[in-house]
């Protein structure tokens, strides 16, 4: 793997939210008088009285649990004066859970003493749905984006169990769709269940009403204080006048949190609105945002057996000139490598296109190969949803020199590169800081020209690709996690002399093939590693949750890079792990043995590298 991709992505900070563990966890959410969950708290033992319940098991944990019966049963606050009333209401409230699962026909008793109460339930025969007959009226009726949705989200069938709460879920279903696509007046207009208990059958008839599709009407801002309003407007995804789409606002709304500018944001339709005005076309857009500072300080310390101690100092400026402009910067210095950058960016405009430029001065000392390189880039970006591309030209200039271990300089060079290039990436997991399912996906494609400040003719193409795949149980619970990597690059070149360094080659290390050293895969030349034409890597490991905290992994990786068909003869790494996770990404220790080498290595990282 090279250090930095040459179809040139800007750096950025990784922002990190610390959230609360839920408090039900240390037993903080009880309920009235200290029941948690309808038990007791404290190792209490305590029943007021005793219930018996005979009925199907399902049925037996709804009385438990939603009846009054079932949960004062239990309660601190019980008073033996209140035992009577339960008792009373206890038949009918089984009798309206079983009408809510479609038994009409129910035999229900209750027996009951001092101290003492028990229902039996005989729930008969279970009502089935009959005929189902949907039908839509309004402009949505003849709308291409809604052909078939009453059958895609009415899913009661004929012969499926009749609930009372899957009936009234589906008519929600239906209404939900309409308003994502507009239909924001959407209403059931006429609903029917007709119920025969002697044949358990339930007749369906339903009609929709959509009423007209409404527009996006204007945007009002709340929060803003330290930036133009330009910077919001200027990311929506829509004008006003528009067909409203709960799609096309959800976009809106991921922009605005990926801008840079606001620690948090949400872009809201004023339904209110539609309501005082019945006349109402437009629905008006509620943004609010709670911005960030201007500028942002930072340092920190940190530890990796790749690098070894690492500092690192920061500085950030969200609106740089006044003109909203954002500036990163950071230096960073590390055992094996001394970096500093400052990279530029306009707000995303209207076209969600944005430009970005700046500088990066690197020089790093690994494996016997030493360089001083400088990245000069501009270039244009693209970001919309979960994909994000850049569209660049850098100057590359690096001095190298090789070195055989007795502390003299056996080989020395300068290679100088004018790179156009472009990159494509697809972020799509659901944590960015601790993904458990997901998947990232890298493509860049680069290249140079000899005699156009370059020294060597060359194409790059370079893939990456991580799968988070969970692994789950009968329940549905996931309690794996497996992880599947997969990385391949090419330099279309008569050789390696005069590209610099951060177009080819090398691998080894976390993140890539663990068991060997970082960056010691690739080509050797003069007693040092240097970076090879070719690249591939394959990566698979289990993780399993021991706890919320804690997992143990199982991994093989397997690969290499060189220059040539030899030099590519791929080396497997394989060993286990643990992994404990933290509000700022998982903590990974490996055990790994590389088989090439015969030896194990140990390897200590914190989070993923995407």
């Amino acid at each position: 793997m090279t250090p930095s991709p040459t179809a040139y992505s800007p750096v950025r900070f990784r922002r990190l939210a610390i959230v609360p563990v839920a408090a039900c966890l240390l037993g903080a959410c009880a309920g009235p008088s200290g029941s948690v969950g309808g038990g007791v708290i404290g190792g209490s033992t305590k029943v007021n009285y005793a219930l018996e319940i005979d009925a199907p098991a399902d049925i037996a944990d709804s009385i438990r649990t939603q009846t009054f019966a079932g949960r004062w049963q239990k309660r601190e606050d019980f008073d033996p004066f209140q035992y009577d009333g339960l008792v009373v209401r206890l038949e009918e409230e089984t009798r309206s859970i079983l009408r809510a699962d479609g038994y009409y026909d129910p035999r229900v008793t209750v027996d009951s003493e001092p101290g003492r109460v028990k229902v039996t339930v005989v729930p008969g025969r279970r009502t089935e749905v009959g005929r189902v007959e949907l039908q839509l009226s309004g402009p949505a009726a003849s709308d291409p984006a809604l052909a078939g949705v009453l059958n895609a989200r009415f899913r009661l069938a004929e012969g499926n169990p009749f609930q009372a709460s899957r009936w009234e879920a589906d008519k929600s279903a239906v209404i939900e769709a309409l308003n994502r696509q507009g239909y924001l007046r959407a209403r059931v207009e006429r609903s029917h269940a007709r119920v025969d208990a002697q044949r358990a059958r339930a007749d369906l008839s339903v009609t929709f009403d959509s009423g007209p599709r409404l527009a996006f009407g204007d945007v009002s801002i709340e929060g803003l204080g330290r930036y133009d309003a330009q910077v919001v407007l200027d990311l929506r995804t829509f004008r006003p006048g528009d067909p409203y789409s709960a799609d096309l606002l959800a976009e809106f709304q991921t922009r605005l949190q990926r801008s840079g500018y606001f620690g948090s944001s949400s872009a809201i339709p004023d339904l209110t609105a539609l309501q005082r005005d019945p006349a109402a076309v437009r629905v008006p857009i509620q943004v609010i945002v709670a911005e960030l500072d201007r500028r942002r300080a930072d340092a920190g310390i940190g530890f990796s057996t790749d690098e070894g101690p690492r500092g690192q100092v920061g500085f950030e400026h969200r609106d740089l000139l006044g003109r909203n402009i954002q500036l990163q910067s950071a230096l960073i210095i590390s055992a094996k490598r001394q970096r500093a950058f400052a990279n530029f960016r306009t707000p995303v405009d209207g076209n969600n296109r944005y430009r970005g430029f700046g500088q990066r001065i690197e020089r790093e000392d690994i494996e016997g190969q030493v360089s001083t390189r400088s990245n000069t880039y501009a270039g244009i970006g693209r970001q919309k949803g979960d994909i994000e591309s850049f569209t660049s030209v850098q100057f590359q200039f690096e001095q190298k020199r090789l070195d055989a271990g007795n502390g003299l300089p056996v080989e020395e060079s300068t290679n100088r590169a004018l790179v156009f290039g472009h990159a494509w990436g697809l972020t799509r997991l659901d944590s960015a800081l601790d993904p458990r399912s997901g998947q990232v996906i890298n493509l860049q494609l680069s290249g140079a020209r000899e005699g156009l400040l370059t020294d060597r003719s060359f194409v790059r193409l370079y893939s990456r690709a991580i799968r988070f795949q969970p692994m789950r149980i009968s329940d549905g619970v996931a309690n794996g996690t497996l992880i599947g990597r997969l990385e391949l690059g090419a330099v279309m070149a008569g050789g390696t002399d005069g590209i610099p360094t951060e177009n080819l080659f090398r691998t080894g290390g976390v993140d890539t093939i663990r068991g060997y050293s970082f960056l010691s895969l690739g080509t050797r030349r003069a007693g040092a590693t240097i970076g090879g034409r070719y690249l591939a890597v394959g990566s698979l490991e289990y993780q399993h949750h021991l706890s919320q905290a804690y997992s143990a992994a199982v991994f093989v990786d397997y690969g290499n890079a060189g220059d040539s068909r030899e030099e590519m003869s791929p080396v497997a790494g394989y060993g286990v792990g643990v992994r404990w996770r933290t509000p700022v990404g998982p903590i990974k220790l490996d055990f790994a043995y590389g088989q090439a080498d015969s030896r194990l290595r140990v390897h200590f990282s914190v989070g993923y590298s995407f």
